[in-house]
């Protein structure tokens, strides 16, 4: 049915329904797809965040391992006093106050320790050959001591041998335990003597990644980065012996890879063990090359997103239901007094067919559409006179009299048609002539005269042909003269370039810098070689004859990396990039170059690389001279700090000899022990490698031990207990903390104990909530890739010192003494110990509560800086 035959008010409500429902559905749509699409985007990045948190938190128990190791190495490499037994106390040692290592040990080569092998044979640590290789370890439950086995074969001890670098050893099973091992290489004067390692278990791996849960069935597990499976909520027969390649996937497999290269995603699969379609989350806990897996059903993960987008659709479907009644209604109130009009305007067409121009339309009708009838008929009153004039003009020109005129006063396209009667004759005589005077312009060979008088219908043929041949003419005389421009004018500019050419030549090679034009093959063969390549000792023959390629005088431990840089820079499009690199002259000398290498793509898709080198081998050497005496100068100022301090402490020990008055000789052993607490610092900041940095659970022990010995309390009497997080601070907060740990304890000691047969002092220090959460949230980072022999430094970033948040720590000195006194105010006191820890806890930030219900217990919380 025709859209012209189609009543009116239906077609209002159709309108009014299809326009409402293309623009409620239009809306609805980017509605539901912006809200889904935003929730399902939230949905994922939830569960990369998760899987990135537990990563991170597995990748610091990692590196917590490997700073064992590293340091145990360190120590053996300054060790001189080459006592066996001492050696053999200190792995004991190590495997004690770290219940998270399964064994601890060293392994030297023959004679490599002390030169006595021969007097230690099947001794204990020892086996048939006498080397010492103790073994401590706690496998069968208890700890015991006994030698290395298979060092002469076994990766443990030849990788580090033969790649002289730490290294994390491939999950395996040892006496029916699941484990792995870091070793570090100990030297000595640059040469390799022997190892020192740790074992860890990784039944915990199991047990924590098996309690994580993910939306409602969610659950996790991990694995090694050749896929063998670590842990696993409910197949523990898998564990150690299963590996993602075996599950025959293609996107498994293709996780696997990326896990394999260390690197994070997900993938949608059908879960093997539950059957149901689900997400799998994968990122990599980099120090121990192992990923962390996180398995989540879509369909739960994806819940809020449909129930979310059902409620629009019937919120849409409603709002259209709605808007039909409504369109409705208004279609039936503008098509009755319409209806009424088309019946009348019906009756006067009739009439008007049959030639009766005199009727006039009703103009009794709703005032809104009044003005339609009565348009109507000013229309018919305003037709009936120029018709008529019109018809007697047109007999009169048809009879050939042009001069003949409308004389009727009309208006509007009434008037048009007169005028354009009038003007016919005229513009008949002013294109022939505007024509002649173009063709008389051509005989002339002048065709820049244009056509000035365009006729229409057919006169317009014949006008614009004219033009068209006009413009021809004119463009082929144009292109002529600017080809023999042109010509002359390449002529000129192809004389300039050679005389460029020639010398930008001898630019290049008088400066210091060489330019290689390479192909991007192996080893990148050389199509052009600067003449200046004399200046390495080579000729430009020696390369354009193919008898050396580029690659040929790039130094042999570079040429690998140089070559995934090229390959990489190429595959990423980018169009120009330095580097830095050695090369060999012909004569064997090595010289470090700056490279800026631009990447040339033809239209074909050849490949060619153009580098311009220059010899930075002086700036290398005198750079590295300033790091070595940076680090040289940093050490000095610290040993004079602690041997100051050490002399000052000294000081007041003799000065404190002058006097017999007991408070007097007080104050100089209360003074002593600050001086000492400080000198302690520097002592474990000149021990550090980072020279930043000191380990400050190591030195509260230390700082503990001297104030018992130092007040020589008896062992019996009174205990120490600590429960310390190892935790790492720099010298603004170690110095006053120290302090205010040596006034609390020494406090403790003196007044808590009085008249009491035996007690404790309990020391804990432990990061507050808000700093683990987030250390949780942040990226590891590369940051050891550069000087991964900084041990204090590897241990900062593992625990999330490097965080651009506030670090929280929290530190209690507790005992179960008689207690502070009630009627004193530690904040109000003339003791100068109390006076000291209110100021220092105000310097770094901290506030500090006492609680008396047990004993006495100051709770301290600051910033680490």
């Amino acid at each position: 049915m025709r859209s012209k035959n189609f009543p009116l008010k239906s077609k209002l409500v159709i309108y009014i329904v299809v326009g409402v429902f293309l623009v409620l559905a239009v809306s609805t749509a980017v509605i539901i797809n912006t809200v889904t699409s935003q929730e399902e985007k939230l949905a994922y990045q939830k569960s990369i965040e998760m899987a990135s948190n537990y990563a991170n938190q597995f990748d610091a128990d990692m590196k917590a391992n490997s700073a064992i190791a590293k340091t145990l190495a360190l120590t053996m490499e300054n060790y001189e006093a080459s006592n066996r037994t001492e050696v053999v106390s200190v792995l004991k040692n190590i495997l004690e106050k770290n219940p998270n290592l399964i064994g601890v040990y060293v392994g030297y080569e023959p004679n490599a320790f002390d030169g006595r092998d021969e007097e230690y044979v099947n001794a204990l640590g020892h086996d048939a050959t006498g080397r010492f290789v103790p073994y401590y370890n706690r496998i069968k439950g208890n700890v015991t001591v006994e030698p290395l086995l298979y060092y002469n074969r076994d990766d443990y001890y030849q990788l580090p041998k033969a790649r002289e670098e730490d290294v994390l050893t491939e999950p395996y099973f040892y006496e029916g335990i699941f484990m792995v091992s870091h070793v570090s290489p100990i030297f000595r004067d640059g040469k390799f003597i022997g190892i020192g390692g740790v074992d860890v278990p990784l039944e915990y791996v199991d047990e924590e990644v098996s309690e994580v849960r993910a939306f409602d069935t969610g659950y996790a597990f991990m694995v090694s980065n050749t896929g063998v499976l670590l842990s696993h909520p409910v197949r523990k027969d898998w564990i150690g012996k299963k590996n993602l390649y075996d599950f025959n996937s293609e996107e498994i497999n293709r996780a696997a890879g990326e896990i394999k290269n260390g690197t994070g995603g997900y993938i949608e699969i059908k879960d093997p063990t539950t059957g149901k379609n689900v997400v799998m989350f994968y990122e990599p806990v980099k120090t121990g090359n192992f990923a962390f897996v996180l398995v989540i059903p879509k369909e739960e993960m994806l819940a809020g997103v449909v129930d979310l987008r059902n409620r629009l659709l019937v919120i849409s479907a409603i709002s259209i239901l709605f808007m039909a009644g409504l369109a409705y209604m208004i279609a039936l109130s503008i098509t009755r007094p319409i209806d009424k009009i088309v019946r009348d305007f019906k009756s006067i067409a009739q009439d008007a067919v049959k030639g009766r121009l005199d009727v006039r339309a009703d103009t009794d009708v709703e005032i809104d559409f009044r003005e339609i009838p009565i348009g109507l008929n000013e229309i018919l009153k305003a037709v009936i006179v120029p018709v008529r004039e019109t018809i007697r003009v047109t007999n009169a020109l048809a009879r050939g009299e042009l001069k003949e005129r409308v004389k009727v006063d009309v208006q509007g396209e009434f008037r048009e048609l007169g005028n354009t009667l009038d003007k016919f004759s005229e513009t008949l005589n002013q294109i022939i002539d505007d024509s002649n005077a173009v063709f008389t312009a051509f005989q002339q060979n002048d065709f820049k005269r244009k056509i000035r008088i365009n006729g229409q219908g057919d006169f317009k043929l014949l006008t614009d042909g004219i033009e068209k041949t006009r413009q021809a003419l004119d463009l082929a005389t144009t292109q002529r003269i600017e080809a023999e421009k042109a010509l002359l004018d390449y002529a000129k500019e192809l004389e300039r370039s050679n005389q460029l050419k020639e010398e930008m030549e001898k630019v290049i090679n008088t400066s210091p810098v060489i330019v290689f034009l390479r192909k991007y093959e192996p080893m990148w063969p050389a199509e052009f070689v600067s003449e200046n390549i004399t200046r390495l000792g080579y000729d430009v023959e020696d390369f354009t004859s193919k008898r050396l390629r580029y690659g040929d005088i790039v130094h042999p431990e570079d040429i690998e990396k140089m070559s995934a840089e090229v390959k990489m820079r190429v595959e990423t499009g980018c169009t120009d990039y330095t580097s830095e690199y050695r090369i060999l002259t012909k004569s064997g000398e090595v010289l470090w170059v700056d490279e800026r290498t631009f990447v040339q793509r033809s239209e074909d898709g050849e490949i060619h690389l153009q580098g311009i080198i220059l010899d930075i081998t002086d700036h290398k050497k005198a750079e590295d001279a300033l790091l070595k005496m940076e680090e040289i100068r940093k050490k000095e100022i610290h040993h004079r700090i602690k041997n100051n301090l050490q002399v000052i402490s000294t000081l007041l020990y003799l000065e404190s000899g002058n006097f017999t008055d007991k408070d007097v000789i007080e104050a100089f052993r209360d003074s002593q022990h600050r001086v000492k607490s400080m000198a302690l610092v520097h002592e474990k900041l000149y021990q550090s490698e980072d020279m930043v940095s000191v380990d400050f659970a190591d030195y509260i022990k230390n700082l503990a031990d001297y104030l018992f010995q130092s007040y020589s309390l008896d062992s019996g009497k009174v205990s120490l207990k600590l429960d310390i997080d190892k935790v790492f601070l720099g010298m603004d907060t170690a110095v006053p903390l120290g302090i205010i740990v040596n006034e609390l304890v020494s406090n403790s000691l003196k007044h808590a104990f009085a008249g009491k047969k035996e007690g404790e002092i309990y020391i804990e220090l432990r990061k507050s909530k808000e700093e683990c959460l987030s250390w949780q949230e942040e990226d590891p980072g590369n940051s050891g890739d550069r000087e991964s022999s900084r041990l204090i430094n590897g241990i900062n970033d593992l625990k999330g010192a490097k965080d651009s948040k506030e670090d929280r720590l929290t530190l209690i000195v507790r005992d179960n003494g008689r207690g502070f006194p009630e009627e004193l105010d530690f904040r109000d006191t003339t003791s100068l110990g109390l006076q000291l820890v209110t100021t220092l806890v105000d310097q770094i930030d901290g506030e500090i509560e006492l609680d008396r219900s047990m004993g006495t217990e100051f709770k301290i919380s600051f910033s680490r800086r």
